[in-house]
């Protein structure tokens, strides 16, 4: 009530509040929200709609049904392998010092097998040592091409090391040559047979086929999947089923990572048998699906507070994050998540789930969509695409393909690399070799390898430049500019007579040597295709869409993973990155140089 304050007349408002005080410290009779009238409550839901029960009883079983093809790839030869390193090795070249840690490697597999097998006559390491550095020597021969000549003695380091493992290590590459699967005393060579003692002849046999069952492990074989053309790694694999074979396609795999993305549905042809398809049914506890954030549909429980779906702002163009939002907040607890393993490297197709709720009733769940195939409008996820037009048969239905991928691949530093570069000045494209091998298994720069071999072969031949003596003309002509050694030239060429359509032959430049001409060969295995026979030789080719303004950049190093089993495999594999836009050579033809006093 209010009072009246005497000197000012004005009223004082005082009001009184009445509050609940609690006279008791616990407080389980109002947490417990009991109800005094169930009645209205039922009333209530039943005004509301809630006894309708649109959305059924929840889950308790659920049956599926799944048909799993195994894909060719992935169990053929080795399954323990992986798909990169069964699709990516290319020929790995051995320097001197790993032939002759490999030889070593061997060396202590055959004491260790000595030690095992306590033969009758004492096993002397030093008499096999010298037995197999005789027979499985490291070679060095000493180069005749003034060029090969040229460049040892532009960087020594791997000719020091060669000779100076010549005649005095085991070649362990070499070795493994000699040991094809299988193999017995009669395929060794013969002056190896007769050096072994008798007596030693079945641990030796022992060593040599464990020494190549751990070689042929560790170093992935070479596969022929790389298209020098398309500058990238094609191949397929083929899957049986119903007596059709599936090809799952790959042509454009470049970043070293194979995942079921990487993969199009290739044509459909006929073949006999079913590739091993089989019926996969299982009974499940189906659990609700989950995630941070979502509405807690019972009292008293808290909701995580690091998501507040309460506080998103959508605008009108910000569909997905309407779509989230209302996913969220309305749906969110109507999903539920049935764990099903599938074996890796197979394909998976779901042909239905029967689903068991509360009530005891039954419900078929068929795939929601079927596959998209070549309309591009219809919703769907994880199925492979069609890879062009005009298959034999329509896609696959909804299915997951499940490839053998390596988990983790560790890449080396490169030992190769060149980059393709348009040059617009000269009209052609530039193979910048920017890493080459350095004989000693790692990589150098290609710029400072082709400026020193230039210099040794000037020095080689006596190469004097006449052009700063006292009797020179004032002018010189000269046919063309010079051009780093590293820098190869492809030219453009047309694919077929009477069509506009090119690609990118790879050329070369004129090395001019005193009175001599020679032609400047690549360094890298990138861009010697066709130049392994110097008897035979052949062109070699690059579509000329694979070299875009930005450039291509194609390098190549040893990548190492563990195989499904444990065990560690190596292998040589190469990789493609964009460039960094145009180059200039510097190729100038007809040029007139005055004379510099």
């Amino acid at each position: 009530m209010p009072f009246i304050d005497t000197a000012t007349c004005e009223p004082m408002r005082i009001w009184s509040r009445l509050e609940p005080r609690a006279r008791q410290v616990e407080f389980d009779g109002v947490l417990a929200a009991k109800i005094h009238d169930p009645l209205w409550m039922l009333a209530r839901q039943w005004q509301m709609g809630e006894f309708k029960g649109e959305d059924t009883g929840s889950a308790v079983l659920a049956t599926l049904a799944r048909r799993v093809t195994p894909v060719a790839c992935a169990s053929a030869g080795d399954p323990d392998l992986g798909l990169e390193p069964r699709i990516e090795p290319l020929a790995i070249d051995f320097p001197p010092l790993a032939r002759a840690r490999l030889g070593r490697s061997f060396l202590a597999r055959l004491a260790g097998a000595a030690a095992r097998a306590a033969p009758a006559v004492a096993f002397d390491p030093g008499y096999y040592r010298a037995l197999f550095r005789r027979e499985v020597a490291i070679d060095f021969a000493q180069p005749a091409d003034p060029v090969a000549v040229a460049r040892e003695a532009a960087d020594g380091r791997a000719r020091r090391a060669g000779l100076a493992l010549a005649g005095h290590a085991v070649d362990g590459v070499k070795l493994f040559g000699l040991l094809p699967p299988g193999f017995t005393v009669a395929d060794l060579p013969g002056g190896l047979t007769a050096g072994i003692v008798p007596q030693h002849l079945t641990f030796v046999l022992e060593a040599l086929e464990a020494y190549r069952a751990w070689f042929a492990g560790l170093y992935a074989p070479a596969a022929a999947n790389w298209d020098d053309a398309q500058l990238e790694y094609r191949f397929t694999c083929p899957v049986v089923r119903e007596g059709r074979t599936l090809e799952l396609s790959v042509d454009e795999h470049t970043d070293g990572r194979l995942d079921w993305y990487a993969f199009d549905l290739g044509p459909i042809t006929p073949a006999a048998g079913t590739g091993g398809s089989t019926t996969d049914v299982r009974t499940i506890i189906p659990a609700p699906a989950e995630f941070a954030g979502m509405p807690n549909p019972r009292w008293w429980q808290f909701e995580d507070a690091a998501v507040d779906l309460g506080t998103l702002r959508a605008d009108a163009t910000d569909a997905a994050k309407i779509v989230v939002a209302e996913f969220a907040l309305l749906f969110g607890n109507n999903w539920f998540v049935v764990p099903y393993r599938q074996p890796v490297g197979s394909l998976a197709e779901l042909e239905g789930a029967i689903v068991t709720d509360v009530f005891g009733w039954r419900t078929l769940v068929s795939p929601a969509t079927g596959s998209a195939g070549l309309d591009w409008t219809a919703w769907d996820l994880f199925s492979l695409s069609p890879r062009g037009t005009g298959l034999a048969a329509a896609p696959l239905p909804q299915h997951l393909f499940l490839p053998p991928a390596l988990a983790h691949v560790l890449d080396g530093d490169a030992l190769e690399s060149v980059a393709f570069v348009r040059d617009e000045t000269a009209d052609m494209v530039w193979a910048v070799e920017q890493r080459i091998p350095d004989g000693l298994g790692g990589g150098r720069d290609g710029t400072e390898a082709g400026r020193r071999l230039r210099a040794e072969l000037g020095k080689a031949v006596g190469e004097v430049d006449g052009a700063g003596a006292a009797n020179a003309p004032a002018l010189r002509y000269r046919l063309g500019s010079e051009v780093p050694e590293n820098w190869i030239p492809f030219v453009p060429v047309a694919k077929a007579a009477g069509t506009r359509a090119i690609r990118l032959q790879r050329a070369a430049m004129p090395r001019f040597l005193a009175q001599a001409v020679d032609r400047v060969r690549p360094w890298t295995s990138i861009l010697r295709p066709g130049l392994e026979d110097p008897l035979n030789p052949h062109p070699y080719f690059v579509n000329e869409e694979e070299v875009s303004r930005a450039g291509v950049v194609v390098s190549g190093a040893l990548r190492r993973a563990r195989r499904f089993d444990g065990r560690v495999v190596v292998w040589h594999g190469r990789r493609v990155a964009s460039g960094r836009g145009e180059g200039e050579s510097g190729l100038r033809f007809d040029l007139i140089e005055e004379r510099t006093p």
